[in-house]
């Protein structure tokens, strides 16, 4: 079981032509033209988060699945409890706490990619405590995914932190910093956090950005090997489009991206974090021996799935990772 661990939340989606060209105005005579209305924003609320959508993902492509976390009793929150289950994501250790649901304002770039306003304080999610998560997980969690927003704010961040502390030595921590520079006002903080925690990791997987902000000081194949040096078994590096690389000891493997017409880029590392854990356990990893013992072509294999996986996300508006059926017809597809 892949068990995430983290922020449940809305992103606001832009649809239309927000921020476009004022409708025009007719202006009557005289000294003085009334100024033109605001240009109209409109937003879909689409269910996100990174743990939520990673849960959601490796769910659908067959893994068994659950999400700790809090979730608010709004009608938001109601939503997206309903949306873990209807995917068959197990939601018996959902706490359920009074508090809205953060919403997450999505600018879409001319590239696809996109910049976040959270709108989060005194959340449900972001207000996470001990008291909210078992004393310990069940023996069938093999992986425990945690990362993004949810480490960056309290007092989710320090009990998400002190949960991985008591729980790594049992189970694979599997980390996606999913870092948003300068969002929270707190990145040295937020920094700090992710590496005290990456040593009980036994995967890391960032983005080539979130490399860059964590270890800014650094080339990023030296970044890579002190990582590997204190705990990681594997840390897996995406690049866009120059798709991605699984670093291990033994070396490294690189996939080519999968070329795809971007509509956005929102969850698409969930999708493919999600989709390299489900692999995984089809592979039979169970523990850190095993993990090791994984031969080339079973993480080839892996890494390309969880590739096609994230650029199938890209295809669609907001958070929708693809189901098992529809991943491998896609893949079929472009052989």
């Amino acid at each position: 079981m892949i068990a995430c661990l983290g922020e449940a939340l809305f992103d606001m989606v832009p649809i239309g032509n927000p921020g476009g060209a004022a409708a025009p105005v007719s202006v009557s005579p005289g000294p003085v033209a009334p100024s033109p209305p605001a240009p109209l924003l409109s937003f879909a609320a689409r269910p996100g988060g990174c743990p939520y959508t990673s849960a959601i993902a490796a769910a659908r492509l067959g893994a068994a699945t659950s999400f700790l976390g809090r979730i608010g009793t709004d009608f938001l929150g109601e939503i997206l409890v309903k949306r873990l289950a209807d995917n068959g994501v197990d939601t018996s250790l959902v706490a359920r706490r009074e508090g809205q649901s953060t919403l997450a304002f999505v600018k879409r770039e001319a590239d696809g990619s996109a910049r976040y306003a959270f709108y989060s304080r005194g959340a449900a999610d972001t207000s996470l405590e001990a008291g909210d998560l078992p004393s310990r997980l069940g023996p069938e969690v093999v992986f425990l995914l945690v990362g993004s927003i949810s480490l960056a704010q309290e007092p989710s961040g320090s009990t998400i932190e002190a949960f991985v502390s008591r729980e790594a030595s049992r189970v694979l921590l599997s980390i996606d910093p999913n870092a948003r520079p300068g969002l929270f006002g707190n990145d040295d903080a937020w920094r700090a956090r992710l590496l005290r925690m990456i040593p009980h990791a036994a995967i890391l997987r960032l983005s080539d950005e979130d490399l860059s902000w964590l270890c800014p000081a650094q080339e990023p194949e030296a970044a890579i090997a002190d990582f590997l040096s204190t705990g990681p078994e594997l840390v897996l590096l995406t690049r866009g489009v120059s798709g991605s690389e699984l670093h291990r000891k033994l070396g490294v493997l690189r996939v080519k991206a999968v070329p795809v017409e971007v509509v956005d880029t929102i969850a698409a590392g969930d999708t493919f974090h999600a989709a390299f854990l489900a692999s995984l356990l089809e592979s039979g990893v169970r523990d850190r021996a095993s993990l090791r013992a994984l031969d080339e072509s079973q993480l080839r294999r892996a890494l390309e799935r969880a590739g096609a996986a994230a650029a199938m996300d890209c295809l669609r508006v907001g958070a929708e990772p693809p189901t098992a059926v529809e991943l491998a017809a896609f893949m079929a597809g472009r052989k």
